[in-house]
């Protein structure tokens, strides 16, 4: 008997462009303010990121935000090896 395959039949995913787009038009207040970074994992679990700016001074302020985020998920998953050290 064969594995069950419940990708079987099923077209590669792509997040729609019209969703993206979407996206892109709820944020920032202004033409000038506008974008996003936007990660996702396929239904083969294959993750993905996509992202649309408007300025490159926008998409400097997602990365960083990004990487403080990646940030805090590294420090909190790392345990203390000194805890009574302060």
């Amino acid at each position: 008997m064969s594995e069950f395959d419940p990708n079987e039949g099923m077209n590669k995913f792509s997040m729609p462009q019209s969703m993206l787009d979407q996206l892109y038009e709820f944020s920032g207040g202004s033409e000038d303010s506008k974008g996003f970074l936007l990660l996702f994992v396929d239904q083969t679990g294959v993750p993905s990121v996509v992202s649309q700016c408007s300025t490159a001074v926008v998409e400097m302020g997602l990365r960083k935000a990004a990487e403080g985020y990646l940030d805090e998920c590294e420090a909190a998953s790392r345990p203390d090896i000194n805890p009574d050290q302060d």
